[in-house]
């Protein structure tokens, strides 16, 4: 079975960077518990940028499908918080 990996590209407002990663850790932290949930890692640019990645692996589309399916689970405080987001969804190779 292919396991699922997720990259999510973030712009943060300057003005609400530490605002946004803390609670990105939070969610991250939080969602790394669930089954189904291999890896869950809050990265920072190198480069300078403020960007944020959040990269994530899940066993399976299904894992997927249960994590948003949770009760109160939404991605809407992030909305007032970036500039810009941007997700690329991949399946393993390997």
């Amino acid at each position: 079975m292919t396991s699922i990996a997720i990259i999510v590209e973030f712009e943060p407002l300057a003005d609400r960077h530490a605002e946004f990663v803390a609670k990105l850790e939070a969610d991250a932290t939080e969602t790394l518990s669930e089954a189904g949930c291999l890896r869950m890692e809050v990265l920072r640019a190198c480069d300078g940028s403020g960007r944020i990645v959040l990269s994530e692996l899940w066993r399976d589309r299904a894992a997927i499908e249960a994590h948003r399916a949770k009760p109160g689970h939404s991605h809407a405080w992030q909305d007032e918080l970036i500039r810009s987001k941007r997700t690329i969804v991949c399946e393993t190779l390997r």
